[in-house]
Order: C-alpha cells, then sequence, then structure tokens
C-alpha cells in the first residue's frame, strides 16, 4: 500500500504476509483528494465522529460519519472526498479474486452480475465484529495470512449478504433471518456425518429445504462465518477430542477429520488451537 504524506501511518499490514488482503489504521489531516477507479473492494472505516463530502456512484454524501461506520467502495469504482477534519480511519483492501471466488461459490454467479451496494453512513454489528477484528490483527507477529485469508473472506461474505443484490433478482428480505435451532441442529449433524469429506454448500441448503443463496445469507447471520469457516472449527474440535482419546495416531486423526495429511492437520491445529497436536496430545494426559 502507498499512501501519500498527509496520512501517517500508525500500523499496517505491511510485512504480516498477508496475500489476499491489506489493512492499515492511520492519521489524516483536513484533506481533499480524487482516487481513480480501483480493483480491489476498499472499505473506510472512521475511528471518531467526522464531517466530509463525498461523491461516489454518481451521488454525493455531504454530512456526519459517526464512529466505525462503513464506506464501501465497489471494485471497480472511484470517489473523490474531502475530509474536513482531523481523521482517525481504518482502511481496508481486499482482492477482486476472493470476490470472484465467494461470488461463484455464494451465489453460483459470475461477480459482474452482481450489484455492490455502498453504503456511507452505515454500522453494521457483524460487518464491525469482523472489521474490528482485522485492526486488531495489525499488531499480530508476521506469518498470520491464513487468519488473514479466512478473515477477507468472512468480509466478503457479509458485504455480500448485506450490501449486494443480484441483479435482475429482487432481494428478499427474510433472507436475513437467522436459521432456527432445529435448523442448525440438521446442519451439524450433517456436517459432522461428513467431516471427513467435502460438501457443496448446495448440499448444506438441501438439508434444511432452501435455496442455496438463501441459506448461505441466513447461515452467516447465524453462525457469523461461512459454511467452510464453520466446518474447520468443526473438524478442529473432532480433532481435538480424538487427540485426548489418544487411540489413533495423528496421520488417522488427520484422515478422520477431513485433512489431506498430518502436516495439514497440524497448520490448522496450531492456528486454531495455539499449539501443535503432539503438544496438545501431551498437555491433556
Amino acid at each position: 500500500m502507498v499512501f501519500d504524506a498527509s496520512r501517517e501511518i500508525i500500523r499496517s499490514s505491511d510485512g504480516l504476509q498477508w496475500s489476499n488482503m491489506a489493512a492499515v489504521l492511520a492519521r489524516t489531516d483536513p484533506f481533499e483528494e480524487f482516487v481513480p477507479p480501483i480493483s480491489p473492494l476498499f472499505i473506510a472505516v472512521p475511528q471518531q465522529k467526522i464531517n466530509i463530502v463525498l461523491e461516489k456512484d454518481g451521488k454525493t454524501f455531504q454530512g456526519e460519519m459517526a464512529a466505525n461506520s462503513h464506506n464501501i467502495i465497489a471494485p471497480g469504482n472511484g470517489y473523490a472526498v474531502q475530509g474536513l477534519d482531523l481523521i482517525n480511519a481504518f482502511y481496508v483492501y481486499i482482492k477482486n479474486e476472493i470476490l470472484r471466488e465467494l461470488a461463484d461459490e455464494i451465489y453460483g454467479r459470475r461477480l459482474e452480475e452482481i450489484d455492490l451496494l455502498a453504503p456511507t453512513e452505515t454500522a453494521d454489528p457483524s460487518l464491525s465484529y469482523l472489521l474490528n477484528t482485522c485492526k486488531h490483527m495489525l499488531s499480530e507477529p508476521a506469518g498470520s495470512s491464513l487468519s488473514s485469508d479466512y478473515l477477507a473472506q468472512a468480509i466478503v461474505a457479509c458485504v455480500f449478504a448485506r450490501h449486494s443484490q443480484l441483479r435482475d433478482v429482487p432481494r428478499i428480505a427474510e433472507s436475513r433471518i437467522p436459521l432456527s435451532q432445529a435448523q442448525m441442529q440438521r446442519i451439524n449433524d450433517y456436517l459432522q456425518a461428513n467431516l471427513d469429506g467435502s460438501f457443496q454448500v448446495a448440499d448444506l441448503a438441501a438439508v434444511i429445504g432452501l435455496s442455496r443463496t438463501i441459506f448461505f445469507e441466513r447461515f452467516t447471520v447465524t453462525t457469523k462465518a461461512t459454511p467452510n469457516q464453520y466446518l474447520q472449527v468443526l473438524r478442529i474440535n473432532r480433532a481435538k477430542q480424538l487427540l485426548r482419546d489418544g487411540k489413533l495416531s495423528l496421520v488417522d486423526i488427520a484422515f478422520a477429520c477431513g485433512y489431506a495429511d498430518q502436516s495439514h492437520l497440524a497448520r490448522f491445529f496450531k492456528r486454531f488451537v495455539g499449539v501443535a497436536p503432539g503438544r496438545y496430545r501431551k498437555d491433556t494426559h
């Protein structure tokens, strides 16, 4: 990321080996700038109440943005902005490739068939939680690329669920309704029975009789995670149980939990639990 001299960088993801997302916390004096169309998804989050004049999508917003509200700029769009105050803000950039992958996974559509809505003054609780997590990760040591990849996917999934619309398809307000306890139990039962295999979002949707699109939106509303992220948590929990039992080798546990090999299990396990599988087994016996 390159910022002009008007911005004082407080913390950034530079050097953290993030592969699909970049982020920076910066302080800016009153300023005015024009930004040409950019390829990544861009989200700006003021850390305090600010006054701005913002032109994007042929519209002008002039007024007050609340602290922790979101200014979302869809890929391929530019904007002009005038900051009237000293601004402390958190900026996130997510590569276009992540949006394309999630557009296919969630909707079975090309990204060009999805209109990203671009709210300026909105403060969505779920998106705020994910962005706040991203901000805290700036203080982590280098090598957190796996966590940043999952977080980038979760942020895009949240933006899709709450701030997008399929072209020529009316948006269904009921898609934001959480899944019931009974529906989540059926999904958990299905995933627990298939931890050692793979699944498609359409398979999970069919378990509770929903379309793939509605299922994905309701699932992310309910769990604050994508199905794949949720599956990883279940797999790690199963691995912890098998490690405590002490009956299977690490290779067999990896296969039983759906990992390609022992090293694959070890990477995910250490990321989620903080210690290697072998160390966890010793510490729990």
